[in-house]
């Protein structure tokens, strides 16, 4: 792939040797306290190597007050400096160039992690937050002065530049937009005044750090889904007023609970926000860089068409650290595709995981330990089951040098994801069935569909190594009469394999039922979801579940949680409700989403008959695309 977004450009006098930016993702990969870790560098480092012209590193707090995050990193005190100074040589060995993106969490600040109390332009917490404590102006003036320090910082460790968080709803962020900023004093009311701390903060990092060295502010171009939000023309009014400033370009994002880049769309849309990029660059003259689910073809079409200067990507890098060589190279076909599950933001607020995760790649975070190296003994490997599991394994076993076959039953592969890329806004997991089989063709991985394998059949082969990954058999409820009825899978439903009445129960109101329900509910069917637990769609990402729930209702689904189901008539599903009720769900058509269990039969017929034998993905328990993946990366590394 050629074009302008492999040509060198510039930020101020940072010259770069290409226009893909790595945006700035908080991975909590570093220590408790702060500081840079092995792992920080090993996972930046990747990415450097993968061709990336420019990285910001993640939101990098620059007051103790505003640490948002566990293991978020820190540029608060001179005690960063030698650990920034160590990935910086990291990433310049590398060729690339590294800027640090200062950040102050605000009302989104956390006092369990910071052990203070947020603060705030004013007394508003955020959704599910802690209430801050409305800043002083005399607190105000210091928490200007520790952005300006932290550029400092930033400058004697060796950053080639620093951006300045002021989207997302952080500090910078909440004194711009109306929604969170009350004040009556000269920080609040008018934009000017709102955007004051912002202008201030770049005027005292310009004075620090001197006017030669780049400088730039992320901002939202529009807040989505909040009333009394930021609007795109007072966006581009601050982006004149930073311009005048001093900044040497202009990062331009969403934020908001309605923002496209939160929420999935019903086909996959890159650069779903370039408008608001293109509309910021009508007003300035400094460089802009666009962001949004932006792939290597939607980067270059929107430079070519100079809607934006630079293009920064995010979750994708997370996905395939050599995305920009493999871009570069023409091998669009080879960069693992996020799939935009939302899982690894859905970490970051998550108690009990201590660092972003990828569904897609096992080694992120893990570089140096989980590299891929050639096997010291080529052996003859049988993958069974063609589903991500079982696909990942293969791919990973044949990079190291085995000689590997793959049996699937079916007659495509895939497994569960071909099932999982049929609902609504789902359609990107089908890029990642594409991706594998792509690979195992390349790897000259011998598939063969529709064999479903037995024991005998397997020692008959005589592999020197087994992998099962066989997946699941679905869990049948034991409700009285459901037996003398033609219930039908929910999977079944999904790749139109059973007729359907215009009266549907699902019964199982996880991700499979809510999905299943919304699928048919846009095939103007009036769909109940019965659920046992009391909440529903628990399965979705937490990020994307008021929205997905939401949906649902919109689409006239009736959900009802805590409910028992007692019998099935022939005129319906006879339950009791969470209140007590006992009522008929009245339905022709019944699907079962109630879960699955592993299917560990050829496991248990092949015992002592192989000489090694592996289980993974579902068929030892029910597992999410995430574990399956790993679980087959991790495989693939042993054999």
């Amino acid at each position: 792939m050629k074009g302008r977004l492999f040509e060198p450009c510039q930020i101020g006098r940072m010259e770069l040797r290409n226009r893909v930016v790595m945006s700035a993702m908080v991975t909590c990969f570093g220590t408790e306290d702060g500081c840079v870790s092995e792992r920080t560098k090993n996972y930046l480092g990747a990415r450097a190597q993968g061709g990336v012209a420019l990285l910001i590193v993640e939101a990098t707090y620059v007051h103790p007050c505003g640490k948002a995050y566990a293991n978020q990193l820190g540029i608060s005190d001179d005690k960063f400096i030698p650990g920034m100074s160590e990935l910086i040589q990291a990433i310049h060995k590398h060729g690339a160039k590294v800027a640090v993106q200062l950040h102050h969490g605000g009302r989104r600040a956390k006092s369990e992690v910071s052990g203070m109390q947020p603060v705030a332009p004013s007394p508003l917490a955020c959704p599910g937050g802690e209430i801050p404590r409305e800043l002083t102006i005399d607190e105000i003036e210091e928490i200007i002065a520790s952005y300006a320090e932290a550029a400092l910082r930033a400058k004697k460790a060796g950053f080639d530049g620093v951006e300045i968080h002021g989207a997302h709803g952080y500090l910078i962020d909440q004194f711009l937009s109306p929604w969170s900023n009350k004040r009556q004093d000269d920080y609040g009311g008018a934009l000017q005044n709102r955007a004051r701390l912002l202008i201030e903060v770049i005027e005292a990092i310009k004075d620090a750090v001197g006017e030669g060295y780049p400088v730039w502010c992320r901002i939202n171009g529009k807040e989505y889904g909040i009333e009394g939000g930021t609007t795109l023309e007072e966006a581009k009014e601050t982006a004149r007023m930073v311009q005048n400033a001093g900044v040497n370009a202009i990062h331009v994002s969403a934020y908001g609970p309605k923002a496209p880049t939160n929420l999935t769309s019903p086909t996959f849309v890159p650069a779903v926000i370039e408008e608001l990029a293109e509309e910021i660059k009508k007003v300035v003259n400094v460089p802009i860089i666009a962001v949004g689910r932006i792939t290597p073809e939607a980067g270059e079409r929107i430079i070519e068409e100079g809607k934006a200067d630079l293009v920064a990507i995010g979750k994708a890098l997370l996905a395939d650290p050599e995305l920009v060589n493999k871009a570069a190279s023409d091998r669009l076909e080879d960069i693992t595709p996020c799939i935009i599950c939302m899982k690894c933001l859905e970490d970051l607020f998550s108690p009990d995981v201590p660092s972003v995760r990828c569904s897609v790649n096992a080694a992120l975070g893990k570089e140096k330990e989980y590299a891929i190296t050639p096997t010291k003994k080529s052996e003859k490997v049988l993958v069974v089951g063609g589903g991500p599991a079982g696909m990942e394994a293969a791919r990973v076993a044949a990079l190291r040098g085995h000689k590997v076959t793959l049996w699937e039953k079916e007659s495509r592969l895939g497994g569960q994801l071909v099932q999982a890329a049929i609902p609504p806004y789902k359609d990107r997991v089908a890029s990642l069935t594409k991706y594998l089989q792509t690979q195992l063709k390349k790897l000259d991985v011998h598939v063969e569909l529709g064999k479903e394998a037995t024991a005998a059949m397997i020692v008959e082969f005589k592999p020197e190594v087994v992998i099962l990954a066989t997946g699941v058999k679905p869990l049948i409820p034991d409700i009285p009469g459901l037996e003398k009825v033609q219930a039908i899978q929910a999977a079944d439903v999904l790749e139109d394999k059973a007729e359907v009445g215009n009266r549907v129960a699902v019964i199982g109101g996880g991700l499979v039922g809510c999905e299943t329900a919304l699928f048919l509910a846009l095939q103007s069917r009036r769909v109940t979801i019965l659920e046992v637990l009391p909440e529903m769609a628990l399965g979705v990402a937490s990020v994307l579940r008021a929205f997905f729930l939401e949906r649902l209702l919109e689409e006239g689904v009736t959900l009802l949680p805590g409910i028992k189901c007692n019998e099935v008539t022939p005129d319906g599903l006879v339950v009791t409700t969470k209140e007590g009720e006992k009522k008929t769900i009245e339905a022709d058509t019944i699907v079962l989403a109630a879960g699955a269990l592993p299917d560990d039969k050829l496991y248990q017929d092949l015992k002592g008959k192989v000489p090694g034998i592996h289980c993974i993905g579902d068929c030892v328990e029910s597992r999410t695309i995430r574990d399956a993946i790993a679980e087959g990366y991790c495989i693939g590394l042993q054999v």
